[in-house]
């Protein structure tokens, strides 16, 4: 098969899977091969996989640690690295899948197909693409209107790492949050998918809402702390302390849950729509 780097990978066994993304376990879990997982990297930390050795150094994988579980095949996404790694797997004669980044509903079944095919269960994926399709058909279709249309501002924080960022038009939010009813106010802005999160920048969006994701909450000291930071605390999400933190493991990784992410979020708007 091909990869989504263009690399024709052969898979023979896939008893010994190392998964290297969040999105891509959960996919692989979903498809019934979880007690084939041997290792993951640090960014995920889905519970049915909190006993399974780490690999990686922060992003970074550790081609040793990958060798000395022995796979049977590697699975990452093209954000995986470092290239230098993954030359020596495969130089190793490992395995290594590419599989396509998502950042919209359109491109989910894509991803789920390839890594299906590549681990020899093809029907399954076809089963949980159409599982999840009929979930996110179902949320799409229960999207009901808002007294007041929420506009809502995506903050990428690491507080530990003095990294803030505001979502634009490709973070991948900006698709949750439209599939919702709702506004993206960095795509309404025209901002790319991150730009640096400056005082001038977030009070001129002055979102309803604010969206991050829970360990980025963490580390900046949770609400106090993120309705602290620069320019967030003159927005109106601000002085109705508007947050909505969704776990790091959900909302951006285009999985088997994204139907009922949606669901939940819009319900979560619509009661602060209805404060408005």
């Amino acid at each position: 098969m091909t990869g989504a780097d263009g690399v024709v990978v052969e898979v023979t066994d896939a008893s010994r899977i190392i998964v290297l993304n969040e999105a891509i376990a959960e996919i692989v879990v979903s498809l019934g091969l979880k007690d084939s997982i041997i290792g993951r990297d640090a960014t995920t930390t889905l519970a049915a996989l909190a006993d399974v050795e780490d690999v990686s150094n922060g992003h970074d994988i550790s081609a040793e640690s990958v060798l000395s579980l022995r796979p049977s095949v590697v699975i990452g996404d093209t954000r995986t690295g470092p290239p230098e790694a993954l030359q020596q797997l495969r130089g190793a004669g490992i395995a290594v899948v590419i599989a396509p980044e998502v950042w919209t509903l359109s491109e989910l079944p894509s991803r789920v197909s390839l890594i299906a095919r590549a681990l020899g269960v093809p029907k399954s994926g076809e089963d949980l693409v159409a599982l999840t399709q009929r979930s996110i058909e179902g949320a799409l279709s229960a999207v009901g209107s808002y007294a007041s249309v929420p506009r809502v501002a995506f903050l990428y924080v690491r507080g530990t790492a003095s990294v803030y960022l505001l979502g634009g038009s490709g973070s991948g939010a900006d698709e949750i949050i439209a599939a919702t009813g709702a506004i993206d106010v960095g795509a309404f802005n025209g901002l790319s998918a991150f730009t640096p999160l400056t005082a001038e920048a977030i009070v001129q969006a002055d979102p309803d809402v604010l969206l991050v994701m829970t360990r980025g909450l963490d580390s900046v000291g949770g609400v106090d702390g993120l309705l602290a930071l620069p320019g967030v605390s003159s927005t109106r999400a601000a002085g109705s302390r508007a947050v909505i933190a969704v776990d790091d493991d959900l909302l951006l990784s285009f999985g088997p849950r994204t139907g009922d992410l949606i669901t939940r979020l819009a319900e979560i708007l619509d009661t602060f729509s209805s404060d408005t």
